[in-house]
């Protein structure tokens, strides 16, 4: 019994809800939502090109930044690279750490076997 009562006070909220929305709205009043939405597409769209544009150039800046110093640092890496080597020619080449790996076969223990 409590059950049914629910379902008629949906059945109520349904129908006056359906009833107060006209279901074929009036010439008038679509073209009034035509009219306020195409300049309201058109401004968002303006909008949205502008801030892409701000982001856009941002990006680039920025890109632009990084490059330049990575250029920079290879440039002085390479500078630095070519000091080193004519330093090295003129001094004749001093090797100042090397490591001798020396490497030993034990055939001898594996023919025994």
């Amino acid at each position: 019994m409590r059950d049914d009562y629910r379902k008629i006070i949906i059945r109520r909220i349904m129908h006056q809800s359906s009833a107060d929305q006209s279901a074929n709205p009036s010439p008038a009043n679509r073209w009034l939502f035509y009219l306020t939405l195409i300049p309201t597409v058109i401004v968002v769209v303006v909008l949205g090109a502008f801030f892409f544009s701000i982001v856009l150039a941002l990006f680039t800046a920025v890109a632009a930044a990084v490059g330049a110093r990575l250029w920079w640092v290879r440039r002085k890496l390479r500078q630095a690279m070519k000091t080193e080597a004519q330093r090295n020619e003129e001094n004749g080449a001093i090797i100042e750490d090397a490591e001798i790996i020396e490497i030993k076969e034990d055939n001898k223990w594996d023919n025994k076997r």
